[in-house]
């Protein structure tokens, strides 16, 4: 897979609208459901939709009530906001393990999405896939922010090795981006870093300010 690297050339990718997030399939349950159901793997009308869900979500929780307190895993903080208990933060990290396809244990990422579903409510629909990939996506990401941090400043960090290195894009026509030669249906991994470290454009991640918040938090 050909890599766009580069602040100019990842951001252009980023905010193009010819470069779209990789289709997943539609599923009824388990992680597979999870990923065709939340905003993160969707396009167009749908992604609009879900984001504006988890945005929402996002905009009910305090900041401050991040960053009060002791030492707390980040999911268990969010968890609380939302209504749900620490109890959660060993099935998040269940599904988070294979959130992105085709990297870990699928059946025990299922077996943890079902009984997500059930803390938040025992329906499979949009808003509680909602819910979930909020936490799902402050998982590890948040944990290994704010690890690295504790050495260094967050900005570093950001900068020299982000905590979500890179996504993926797909070209839906042939194009040349920072000199790199993209053909139509090609793939392609956008490096963020720096103040793309969150993305860009109309994907940009929503938690940001949450999850510097809880960084914040831990590193008090």
């Amino acid at each position: 897979m050909q890599q766009i690297s580069g602040r100019d050339a990842a951001f252009a990718v980023l905010n193009d609208p010819t470069f779209v997030v990789p289709s997943v399939p539609p599923a009824s349950a388990g992680v597979a459901w999870l990923r065709a159901t939340v905003g993160r793997f969707s396009r167009g009308e749908a992604h609009e939709r879900r984001r504006a869900l988890s945005t929402a979500i996002l905009d009910a929780i305090p900041l401050e009530s991040l960053r009060a307190g002791g030492l707390t895993h980040p999911v268990a903080i969010l968890a609380r906001e939302m209504g749900a208990d620490e109890s959660v933060v060993g099935l998040v990290r269940d599904v988070a393990q294979a959130y992105q396809p085709g990297t870990g244990d699928e059946s025990r990422a299922d077996a943890a999405v079902h009984r997500l579903v059930a803390v938040f409510g025992g329906v499979f629909d949009e808003p509680t896939a909602a819910r979930m990939g909020v936490l799902v996506q402050a998982c590890e990401a948040t944990v290994a922010l704010i690890e690295s941090a504790r050495n260094r400043t967050v900005d570093d960090v950001l900068r020299d090795h982000p905590p979500v290195p890179a996504t993926k894009r797909q070209a839906l026509v042939a194009t040349t981006v920072g000199g790199v030669a993209i053909e139509a249906g090609e793939p392609v991994r956008v490096c963020l870093a720096g103040d793309l470290a969150f993305g860009a454009g109309p994907r940009r991640c929503p938690g940001r300010a949450h999850a510097l918040a809880l960084v914040e938090r831990a590193l008090a």
